[in-house]
Protein backbone atom coordinates (compact mmCIF):
# COMPACT_ATOMS: atom_id res chain seq x y z
CA UNK A 1 0.00 0.00 0.00
CA UNK A 2 1.56 3.27 -1.15
CA UNK A 3 2.12 6.03 1.43
CA UNK A 4 3.51 9.53 0.96
CA UNK A 5 6.24 8.64 3.45
CA UNK A 6 7.57 6.20 0.83
CA UNK A 7 8.92 9.27 -0.99
CA UNK A 8 10.98 10.52 1.97
CA UNK A 9 14.15 8.43 1.39
CA UNK A 10 14.80 10.49 -1.77
CA UNK A 11 16.53 13.88 -1.61
CA UNK A 12 16.38 15.63 -5.00
CA UNK A 13 12.63 15.45 -5.74
CA UNK A 14 10.76 17.07 -8.64
CA UNK A 15 6.95 17.07 -8.79
CA UNK A 16 5.66 17.21 -12.37
CA UNK A 17 2.16 18.22 -13.53
CA UNK A 18 0.85 17.35 -16.98
CA UNK A 19 1.31 19.86 -19.80
CA UNK A 20 -1.15 22.75 -19.68
CA UNK A 21 -1.93 21.93 -16.02
CA UNK A 22 -5.39 22.48 -14.59
CA UNK A 23 -6.41 23.35 -11.04
CA UNK A 24 -6.54 19.70 -9.99
CA UNK A 25 -2.95 19.04 -11.09
CA UNK A 26 -1.70 22.27 -9.53
CA UNK A 27 -3.54 21.71 -6.24
CA UNK A 28 -2.35 18.11 -5.94
CA UNK A 29 1.25 19.03 -6.70
CA UNK A 30 1.18 21.91 -4.20
CA UNK A 31 -0.22 19.65 -1.47
CA UNK A 32 2.57 17.12 -2.01
CA UNK A 33 5.13 19.94 -2.12
CA UNK A 34 3.87 21.28 1.23
CA UNK A 35 4.00 17.84 2.85
CA UNK A 36 7.58 17.28 1.68
CA UNK A 37 8.62 20.74 2.92
CA UNK A 38 7.27 19.84 6.34
CA UNK A 39 9.45 16.73 6.27
CA UNK A 40 12.58 18.78 5.65
CA UNK A 41 12.78 18.20 1.89
CA UNK A 42 13.34 20.83 -0.81
CA UNK A 43 11.16 19.71 -3.74
CA UNK A 44 10.12 21.79 -6.73
CA UNK A 45 7.01 21.78 -8.94
CA UNK A 46 7.36 21.89 -12.73
CA UNK A 47 5.28 21.55 -15.88
CA UNK A 48 6.04 21.74 -19.60
CA UNK A 49 4.22 21.79 -22.94
CA UNK A 50 3.76 24.37 -25.67
CA UNK A 51 2.43 27.18 -23.49
CA UNK A 52 2.68 28.57 -19.99
CA UNK A 53 -0.39 28.89 -17.75
CA UNK A 54 -2.51 31.75 -19.10
CA UNK A 55 -6.01 31.25 -17.68
CA UNK A 56 -6.84 34.01 -15.25
CA UNK A 57 -8.27 31.74 -12.55
CA UNK A 58 -5.14 29.56 -12.57
CA UNK A 59 -2.85 32.57 -12.48
CA UNK A 60 -4.73 33.84 -9.44
CA UNK A 61 -4.59 30.40 -7.86
CA UNK A 62 -0.80 30.35 -8.24
CA UNK A 63 -0.30 33.88 -6.92
CA UNK A 64 -2.89 34.01 -4.12
CA UNK A 65 -1.95 30.60 -2.71
CA UNK A 66 1.80 31.18 -3.18
CA UNK A 67 2.31 28.06 -5.29
CA UNK A 68 5.91 27.92 -6.63
CA UNK A 69 5.33 26.12 -9.93
CA UNK A 70 7.91 26.53 -12.71
CA UNK A 71 7.51 26.19 -16.50
CA UNK A 72 10.40 24.21 -18.04
CA UNK A 73 11.37 22.80 -21.42
CA UNK A 74 14.41 20.93 -20.15
CA UNK A 75 15.02 19.32 -16.77
CA UNK A 76 18.16 17.97 -15.15
CA UNK A 77 17.41 14.45 -13.96
CA UNK A 78 16.32 14.46 -10.29
CA UNK A 79 16.72 11.52 -7.90
CA UNK A 80 12.94 11.10 -7.99
CA UNK A 81 10.33 12.40 -10.43
CA UNK A 82 6.76 12.37 -9.08
CA UNK A 83 4.07 12.63 -11.76
CA UNK A 84 0.91 14.08 -10.22
CA UNK A 85 -2.50 13.94 -11.93
CA UNK A 86 -0.78 12.22 -14.87
CA UNK A 87 1.29 9.17 -15.77
CA UNK A 88 4.90 9.02 -16.92
CA UNK A 89 5.12 8.50 -20.68
CA UNK A 90 1.55 9.67 -21.28
CA UNK A 91 0.89 11.78 -24.39
CA UNK A 92 0.11 14.95 -22.46
CA UNK A 93 3.21 14.77 -20.24
CA UNK A 94 6.68 15.92 -21.30
CA UNK A 95 8.94 12.92 -20.71
CA UNK A 96 11.95 13.91 -18.62
CA UNK A 97 14.70 11.44 -17.74
CA UNK A 98 14.74 10.20 -14.15
CA UNK A 99 16.28 7.12 -12.48
CA UNK A 100 13.16 6.62 -10.32
CA UNK A 101 9.58 7.60 -11.14
CA UNK A 102 6.56 7.78 -8.82
CA UNK A 103 2.97 8.28 -10.04
CA UNK A 104 -0.01 9.65 -8.10
CA UNK A 105 -3.04 9.82 -10.42
CA UNK A 106 -6.80 9.30 -10.68
CA UNK A 107 -7.11 8.59 -14.42
CA UNK A 108 -7.42 5.17 -16.03
CA UNK A 109 -4.09 3.34 -15.95
CA UNK A 110 -2.45 3.74 -19.37
CA UNK A 111 1.27 3.57 -18.60
CA UNK A 112 3.25 1.27 -16.33
CA UNK A 113 6.46 3.22 -16.77
CA UNK A 114 6.92 3.98 -13.10
CA UNK A 115 8.59 2.37 -10.11
CA UNK A 116 6.00 2.95 -7.40
CA UNK A 117 2.94 5.03 -6.61
CA UNK A 118 -0.85 4.77 -6.75
CA UNK A 119 -3.51 5.13 -9.47
CA UNK A 120 -7.15 5.31 -8.28
CA UNK A 121 -9.23 5.74 -11.43
CA UNK A 122 -12.61 5.80 -9.68
CA UNK A 123 -12.00 9.16 -8.01
CA UNK A 124 -13.32 12.45 -9.34
CA UNK A 125 -10.03 14.27 -8.83
CA UNK A 126 -6.38 13.68 -8.03
CA UNK A 127 -6.87 16.24 -5.25
CA UNK A 128 -9.12 13.69 -3.51
CA UNK A 129 -6.39 11.06 -3.66
CA UNK A 130 -3.81 13.51 -2.33
CA UNK A 131 -6.19 14.55 0.48
CA UNK A 132 -6.59 10.89 1.49
CA UNK A 133 -2.82 10.27 1.40
CA UNK A 134 -2.16 13.41 3.46
CA UNK A 135 -4.89 12.49 5.95
CA UNK A 136 -3.31 9.06 6.39
CA UNK A 137 -0.05 10.84 7.29
CA UNK A 138 -1.80 13.03 9.88
CA UNK A 139 -1.43 16.25 7.87
CA UNK A 140 -2.87 19.29 9.69
CA UNK A 141 -5.17 21.03 7.19
CA UNK A 142 -6.26 23.54 9.83
CA UNK A 143 -2.72 24.90 9.90
CA UNK A 144 -2.36 24.83 6.10
CA UNK A 145 -5.24 26.88 4.69
CA UNK A 146 -3.58 27.35 1.30
CA UNK A 147 -3.24 23.59 0.86
CA UNK A 148 -6.85 22.98 1.88
CA UNK A 149 -7.99 25.69 -0.55
CA UNK A 150 -5.89 24.34 -3.44
CA UNK A 151 -7.19 20.79 -2.99
CA UNK A 152 -10.80 21.90 -2.65
CA UNK A 153 -10.54 24.02 -5.81
CA UNK A 154 -8.95 21.05 -7.62
CA UNK A 155 -11.94 18.87 -6.79
CA UNK A 156 -14.34 21.73 -7.53
CA UNK A 157 -13.04 22.26 -11.06
CA UNK A 158 -12.44 18.61 -12.00
CA UNK A 159 -16.01 17.62 -11.09
CA UNK A 160 -17.75 20.52 -12.87
CA UNK A 161 -18.32 22.60 -9.71
CA UNK A 162 -18.96 19.51 -7.56
CA UNK A 163 -21.91 18.39 -9.72
CA UNK A 164 -20.25 15.20 -11.01
CA UNK A 165 -19.15 13.59 -7.76
CA UNK A 166 -19.73 9.85 -7.38
CA UNK A 167 -17.05 8.24 -5.21
CA UNK A 168 -17.62 8.50 -1.44
CA UNK A 169 -14.06 9.73 -0.87
CA UNK A 170 -14.80 12.72 -3.13
CA UNK A 171 -17.86 13.42 -1.01
CA UNK A 172 -15.90 13.04 2.23
CA UNK A 173 -13.32 15.56 1.07
CA UNK A 174 -16.00 17.93 -0.20
CA UNK A 175 -17.63 17.87 3.25
CA UNK A 176 -14.37 18.14 5.21
CA UNK A 177 -12.21 20.82 3.58
CA UNK A 178 -14.55 23.87 3.58
CA UNK A 179 -13.88 24.15 7.34
CA UNK A 180 -10.21 24.87 6.60
CA UNK A 181 -10.22 26.35 3.08
CA UNK A 182 -10.49 30.00 2.06
CA UNK A 183 -14.00 29.81 0.64
CA UNK A 184 -14.00 33.51 -0.24
CA UNK A 185 -11.10 32.89 -2.63
CA UNK A 186 -12.86 29.82 -4.02
CA UNK A 187 -15.85 32.01 -4.89
CA UNK A 188 -13.59 34.60 -6.55
CA UNK A 189 -11.77 31.93 -8.57
CA UNK A 190 -15.10 30.48 -9.62
CA UNK A 191 -16.21 33.84 -10.98
CA UNK A 192 -13.10 34.42 -13.11
CA UNK A 193 -13.15 31.02 -14.77
CA UNK A 194 -14.63 31.94 -18.16
CA UNK A 195 -12.93 33.86 -20.94
CA UNK A 196 -14.58 35.34 -24.03
CA UNK A 197 -12.89 32.62 -26.10
CA UNK A 198 -14.47 29.93 -23.91
CA UNK A 199 -17.85 31.62 -24.19
CA UNK A 200 -17.46 31.29 -27.95
CA UNK A 201 -16.55 27.60 -27.58
CA UNK A 202 -19.79 27.04 -25.66
CA UNK A 203 -21.82 28.90 -28.26
CA UNK A 204 -20.41 26.92 -31.19
CA UNK A 205 -20.97 23.61 -29.37
CA UNK A 206 -24.61 24.46 -28.69
CA UNK A 207 -25.17 25.17 -32.37
CA UNK A 208 -23.33 22.02 -33.50
CA UNK A 209 -25.29 19.15 -31.97
CA UNK A 210 -26.90 15.79 -32.64
CA UNK A 211 -30.50 15.60 -31.46
CA UNK A 212 -32.74 12.52 -31.32
CA UNK A 213 -36.24 13.94 -30.98
CA UNK A 214 -37.87 10.51 -30.50
CA UNK A 215 -35.63 9.49 -27.59
CA UNK A 216 -35.36 13.11 -26.41
CA UNK A 217 -31.59 13.24 -25.99
CA UNK A 218 -28.87 15.43 -27.50
CA UNK A 219 -25.08 15.26 -27.90
CA UNK A 220 -22.83 18.33 -28.03
CA UNK A 221 -19.16 18.36 -29.05
CA UNK A 222 -17.02 21.26 -27.88
CA UNK A 223 -13.49 22.29 -28.72
CA UNK A 224 -10.81 21.80 -26.06
CA UNK A 225 -11.98 23.62 -22.92
CA UNK A 226 -12.14 23.51 -19.15
CA UNK A 227 -14.58 20.93 -17.64
CA UNK A 228 -16.66 23.80 -16.24
CA UNK A 229 -17.46 24.89 -19.82
CA UNK A 230 -18.84 21.43 -20.58
CA UNK A 231 -21.01 21.69 -17.47
CA UNK A 232 -22.31 25.06 -18.67
CA UNK A 233 -23.13 23.62 -22.10
CA UNK A 234 -25.00 20.61 -20.70
CA UNK A 235 -26.87 22.70 -18.11
CA UNK A 236 -28.04 25.14 -20.79
CA UNK A 237 -28.99 22.37 -23.25
CA UNK A 238 -31.34 20.80 -20.72
CA UNK A 239 -33.46 23.96 -20.89
CA UNK A 240 -34.52 22.97 -24.43
CA UNK A 241 -38.11 21.74 -24.59
CA UNK A 242 -37.53 18.43 -26.38
CA UNK A 243 -34.26 17.48 -24.60
CA UNK A 244 -34.56 15.37 -21.44
CA UNK A 245 -31.00 14.01 -21.46
CA UNK A 246 -27.84 15.56 -22.87
CA UNK A 247 -24.16 14.76 -23.13
CA UNK A 248 -21.46 17.35 -23.83
CA UNK A 249 -17.86 16.35 -24.51
CA UNK A 250 -14.53 17.66 -25.68
CA UNK A 251 -11.55 15.73 -27.04
CA UNK A 252 -8.12 16.13 -25.47
CA UNK A 253 -4.78 14.48 -26.31
CA UNK A 254 -5.49 11.36 -24.25
CA UNK A 255 -9.26 11.11 -24.55
CA UNK A 256 -12.55 12.91 -23.98
CA UNK A 257 -14.08 14.52 -20.92
CA UNK A 258 -17.89 14.12 -20.74
CA UNK A 259 -20.64 16.01 -18.90
CA UNK A 260 -24.11 14.44 -18.63
CA UNK A 261 -27.44 15.89 -17.51
CA UNK A 262 -30.91 14.37 -17.09
CA UNK A 263 -34.27 15.76 -15.95
CA UNK A 264 -36.36 12.54 -16.13
CA UNK A 265 -36.54 9.65 -13.69
CA UNK A 266 -36.09 7.07 -16.46
CA UNK A 267 -32.46 8.10 -16.99
CA UNK A 268 -30.06 8.68 -14.12
CA UNK A 269 -27.21 10.87 -15.34
CA UNK A 270 -24.72 8.90 -13.23
CA UNK A 271 -25.74 5.60 -14.78
CA UNK A 272 -25.72 7.00 -18.34
CA UNK A 273 -22.22 8.45 -17.78
CA UNK A 274 -21.02 5.10 -16.45
CA UNK A 275 -22.56 3.23 -19.39
CA UNK A 276 -20.91 5.53 -21.95
CA UNK A 277 -17.46 5.04 -20.41
CA UNK A 278 -17.76 1.37 -19.44
CA UNK A 279 -14.68 -0.54 -20.59
CA UNK A 280 -12.96 2.53 -22.00
CA UNK A 281 -12.78 4.90 -19.04
CA UNK A 282 -14.70 5.87 -15.93
CA UNK A 283 -17.86 7.80 -15.14
CA UNK A 284 -20.40 8.60 -12.44
CA UNK A 285 -22.01 11.38 -10.45
CA UNK A 286 -25.52 12.22 -9.30
CA UNK A 287 -29.02 11.38 -10.48
CA UNK A 288 -29.31 14.67 -12.40
CA UNK A 289 -25.67 15.59 -13.09
CA UNK A 290 -22.70 13.38 -13.89
CA UNK A 291 -19.57 13.12 -15.98
CA UNK A 292 -16.66 10.94 -16.92
CA UNK A 293 -13.62 10.34 -19.08
CA UNK A 294 -13.18 8.20 -22.20
CA UNK A 295 -9.67 6.96 -22.95
CA UNK A 296 -8.54 7.57 -26.54
CA UNK A 297 -6.38 4.43 -26.81
CA UNK A 298 -9.23 2.19 -25.63
CA UNK A 299 -11.60 3.59 -28.25
CA UNK A 300 -9.00 3.37 -31.01
CA UNK A 301 -8.55 -0.32 -30.12
CA UNK A 302 -12.21 -0.72 -31.14
CA UNK A 303 -11.30 0.83 -34.51
CA UNK A 304 -13.55 3.83 -33.92
CA UNK A 305 -13.13 7.53 -33.34
CA UNK A 306 -14.37 9.09 -30.11
CA UNK A 307 -17.31 10.89 -31.83
CA UNK A 308 -18.34 7.63 -33.51
CA UNK A 309 -18.05 5.75 -30.22
CA UNK A 310 -20.13 8.26 -28.24
CA UNK A 311 -22.82 8.36 -30.93
CA UNK A 312 -23.03 4.56 -31.11
CA UNK A 313 -23.01 3.98 -27.33
CA UNK A 314 -25.70 6.62 -26.82
CA UNK A 315 -27.93 4.99 -29.43
CA UNK A 316 -27.37 1.57 -27.87
CA UNK A 317 -28.23 2.88 -24.43
CA UNK A 318 -31.58 4.31 -25.48
CA UNK A 319 -32.54 1.27 -27.56
CA UNK A 320 -31.47 -1.69 -25.45
CA UNK A 321 -33.09 -1.63 -22.05
CA UNK A 322 -36.42 -2.77 -20.59
CA UNK A 323 -38.44 -0.85 -18.00
CA UNK A 324 -40.24 -2.51 -15.09
CA UNK A 325 -42.49 -0.43 -12.84
CA UNK A 326 -43.17 -2.46 -9.68
CA UNK A 327 -46.87 -2.63 -8.94
CA UNK A 328 -47.81 -1.83 -12.54
CA UNK A 329 -45.94 -4.68 -14.20
CA UNK A 330 -46.85 -8.36 -13.93
CA UNK A 331 -43.73 -10.51 -13.80
CA UNK A 332 -44.10 -13.97 -15.36
CA UNK A 333 -42.37 -16.26 -12.84
CA UNK A 334 -43.04 -19.47 -14.78
CA UNK A 335 -39.47 -19.60 -16.13
CA UNK A 336 -37.83 -18.33 -12.92
CA UNK A 337 -36.09 -20.59 -10.41
CA UNK A 338 -36.47 -20.34 -6.63
CA UNK A 339 -33.55 -19.27 -4.46
CA UNK A 340 -32.85 -18.60 -0.80
CA UNK A 341 -30.09 -16.57 0.78
CA UNK A 342 -27.11 -18.62 1.93
CA UNK A 343 -26.10 -18.76 5.58
CA UNK A 344 -23.65 -15.86 5.48
CA UNK A 345 -21.78 -13.83 8.04
CA UNK A 346 -23.08 -10.29 7.62
CA UNK A 347 -22.94 -7.09 9.62
CA UNK A 348 -25.60 -4.91 11.16
CA UNK A 349 -25.81 -1.62 13.01
CA UNK A 350 -28.64 -0.39 15.21
CA UNK A 351 -29.18 3.09 13.82
CA UNK A 352 -30.03 4.68 17.19
CA UNK A 353 -26.62 3.61 18.51
CA UNK A 354 -24.93 5.78 15.90
CA UNK A 355 -27.11 8.89 16.30
CA UNK A 356 -29.98 9.88 18.59
CA UNK A 357 -33.44 8.61 17.67
CA UNK A 358 -35.30 10.41 14.89
CA UNK A 359 -32.08 11.86 13.46
CA UNK A 360 -32.07 12.18 9.68
CA UNK A 361 -28.89 10.40 8.61
CA UNK A 362 -27.27 9.93 5.24
CA UNK A 363 -25.55 6.61 4.58
CA UNK A 364 -22.45 6.85 2.40
CA UNK A 365 -21.27 3.79 0.46
CA UNK A 366 -19.69 2.92 -2.88
CA UNK A 367 -23.20 2.34 -4.22
CA UNK A 368 -24.20 5.92 -3.46
CA UNK A 369 -25.88 7.94 -0.71
CA UNK A 370 -29.22 7.03 0.87
CA UNK A 371 -31.22 8.51 3.72
CA UNK A 372 -32.97 7.00 6.75
CA UNK A 373 -34.20 8.18 10.16
CA UNK A 374 -32.48 6.56 13.14
CA UNK A 375 -34.63 4.58 15.53
CA UNK A 376 -34.39 1.59 17.85
CA UNK A 377 -36.53 -0.23 15.31
CA UNK A 378 -34.31 0.55 12.29
CA UNK A 379 -31.25 -1.61 11.68
CA UNK A 380 -28.66 -1.08 8.95
CA UNK A 381 -27.63 -4.31 7.26
CA UNK A 382 -24.09 -4.40 5.85
CA UNK A 383 -23.53 -6.93 3.10
CA UNK A 384 -20.52 -8.95 2.04
CA UNK A 385 -19.18 -6.13 -0.15
CA UNK A 386 -20.06 -3.27 2.17
CA UNK A 387 -23.49 -2.57 0.63
CA UNK A 388 -25.94 -1.06 3.16
CA UNK A 389 -29.72 -1.26 3.34
CA UNK A 390 -32.19 -0.53 6.16
CA UNK A 391 -34.30 -3.27 7.71
CA UNK A 392 -36.99 -3.28 10.39
CA UNK A 393 -36.03 -4.91 13.69
CA UNK A 394 -38.79 -7.56 13.52
CA UNK A 395 -37.73 -8.58 10.02
CA UNK A 396 -34.12 -8.73 11.16
CA UNK A 397 -34.97 -11.03 14.08
CA UNK A 398 -36.96 -13.31 11.77
CA UNK A 399 -34.17 -13.71 9.24
CA UNK A 400 -30.86 -13.29 11.10
CA UNK A 401 -29.14 -14.63 14.21
CA UNK A 402 -26.67 -12.46 16.14
CA UNK A 403 -23.25 -14.08 16.58
CA UNK A 404 -19.99 -13.24 18.36
CA UNK A 405 -17.66 -13.54 15.36
CA UNK A 406 -16.07 -10.49 13.74
CA UNK A 407 -17.58 -9.03 10.60
CA UNK A 408 -15.24 -8.74 7.62
CA UNK A 409 -16.18 -6.70 4.55
CA UNK A 410 -14.62 -6.87 1.08
CA UNK A 411 -15.48 -3.23 0.37
CA UNK A 412 -12.65 -0.85 -0.60
CA UNK A 413 -14.40 1.99 1.25
CA UNK A 414 -15.45 1.99 4.89
CA UNK A 415 -19.14 3.02 5.06
CA UNK A 416 -20.08 6.10 7.08
CA UNK A 417 -23.18 7.91 8.30
CA UNK A 418 -23.73 11.66 8.37
CA UNK A 419 -26.07 13.64 10.61
CA UNK A 420 -27.93 15.75 8.05
CA UNK A 421 -28.70 18.50 10.59
CA UNK A 422 -25.23 19.02 12.09
CA UNK A 423 -23.00 17.62 9.35
CA UNK A 424 -21.28 15.26 11.82
CA UNK A 425 -19.86 12.17 10.07
CA UNK A 426 -19.29 8.89 11.87
CA UNK A 427 -17.62 5.76 10.57
CA UNK A 428 -19.90 2.74 11.01
CA UNK A 429 -17.16 0.20 11.67
CA UNK A 430 -17.05 0.72 15.50
CA UNK A 431 -20.81 0.07 15.68
CA UNK A 432 -20.96 -3.06 13.49
CA UNK A 433 -22.10 -6.31 15.06
CA UNK A 434 -22.02 -9.67 13.30
CA UNK A 435 -24.93 -11.89 12.38
CA UNK A 436 -25.72 -14.98 10.31
CA UNK A 437 -28.54 -15.10 7.79
CA UNK A 438 -31.00 -17.91 8.55
CA UNK A 439 -32.29 -18.09 4.98
CA UNK A 440 -34.92 -15.52 4.12
CA UNK A 441 -38.19 -16.36 2.43
CA UNK A 442 -37.49 -17.69 -1.06
CA UNK A 443 -37.38 -15.50 -4.13
CA UNK A 444 -37.92 -16.11 -7.82
CA UNK A 445 -34.90 -15.05 -9.89
CA UNK A 446 -33.49 -15.30 -13.38
CA UNK A 447 -30.48 -13.75 -15.12
CA UNK A 448 -31.18 -10.72 -17.28
CA UNK A 449 -30.54 -10.93 -21.01
CA UNK A 450 -31.10 -7.20 -21.60
CA UNK A 451 -30.28 -3.99 -19.80
CA UNK A 452 -33.17 -3.44 -17.38
CA UNK A 453 -34.39 -0.65 -15.12
CA UNK A 454 -36.64 -1.51 -12.19
CA UNK A 455 -38.65 1.18 -10.41
CA UNK A 456 -39.13 -0.45 -6.99
CA UNK A 457 -42.04 0.07 -4.61
CA UNK A 458 -39.78 1.67 -2.00
CA UNK A 459 -38.15 4.11 -4.45
CA UNK A 460 -40.59 4.95 -7.27
CA UNK A 461 -38.66 8.11 -8.26
CA UNK A 462 -35.43 6.21 -8.97
CA UNK A 463 -34.51 2.84 -10.37
CA UNK A 464 -32.24 -0.13 -9.90
CA UNK A 465 -30.18 -0.78 -13.02
CA UNK A 466 -29.25 -4.28 -14.16
CA UNK A 467 -26.91 -5.43 -16.90
CA UNK A 468 -27.11 -8.74 -18.79
CA UNK A 469 -25.97 -11.39 -16.33
CA UNK A 470 -27.37 -9.59 -13.28
CA UNK A 471 -30.51 -11.11 -11.72
CA UNK A 472 -34.12 -9.98 -11.74
CA UNK A 473 -35.61 -11.01 -8.38
CA UNK A 474 -39.23 -11.24 -7.16
CA UNK A 475 -40.39 -12.11 -3.66
CA UNK A 476 -42.34 -15.37 -3.77
CA UNK A 477 -44.93 -14.01 -1.34
CA UNK A 478 -45.21 -10.57 -3.00
CA UNK A 479 -44.94 -10.35 -6.79
CA UNK A 480 -44.92 -6.54 -6.56
CA UNK A 481 -41.59 -6.62 -4.69
CA UNK A 482 -39.29 -6.62 -7.71
CA UNK A 483 -35.59 -5.68 -7.64
CA UNK A 484 -32.15 -6.26 -9.16
CA UNK A 485 -29.29 -8.25 -7.63
CA UNK A 486 -25.83 -7.77 -9.14
CA UNK A 487 -24.39 -10.97 -10.61
CA UNK A 488 -21.28 -11.18 -8.40
CA UNK A 489 -23.32 -10.60 -5.22
CA UNK A 490 -25.98 -13.11 -6.29
CA UNK A 491 -23.37 -15.84 -6.81
CA UNK A 492 -21.99 -15.30 -3.31
CA UNK A 493 -25.24 -14.78 -1.44
CA UNK A 494 -27.92 -17.07 -2.94
CA UNK A 495 -28.44 -20.76 -3.63
CA UNK A 496 -31.11 -22.54 -5.62
CA UNK A 497 -33.96 -24.31 -3.84
CA UNK A 498 -33.91 -27.90 -5.06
Amino acid sequence: MFKLSDILPFDNIVIQCHDNPDADAIGSAFALYSYLRQQGKSPEIVYSGFNEVSKRNLQRMLSDLAIPMRYVKELEAPDLLVCVDCQYGQGNVKKFAAPTVCVVDHHLLVSKEYDFGVVESGLGSCSTLMWKLLSDEGFDFAAQQNVATALYYGLFTDTSKLTEINHPLDKDMRDSLPTFANMTLIKELRNCNLSLEELEVAGVALLRNHNDSDKRYAIFRAEDCDPSILAMISDFALEVENVDVCLAYNIKDDGAKTSVRSCVREVMASEFAEFISSGVGSGGGHRDKAGGFIQKKAVEALEMSIPEYISLKSAVYFEKYDMIYAGNHTIDTADMKRYVKKSLHLGFVISSEVFEKNTSIMLRTLEGDSKVRSDDDIYLMIGIEGEIYPIKADKFRANYKICECDFCSESEYEPSAKNESTGEVKKLKPFIKSCISLGEKPIFARPLTRHTKVFTEWNPDGYMYGKPGDYLAVKCDDINDVYIIQAHIFAKAYEEVV
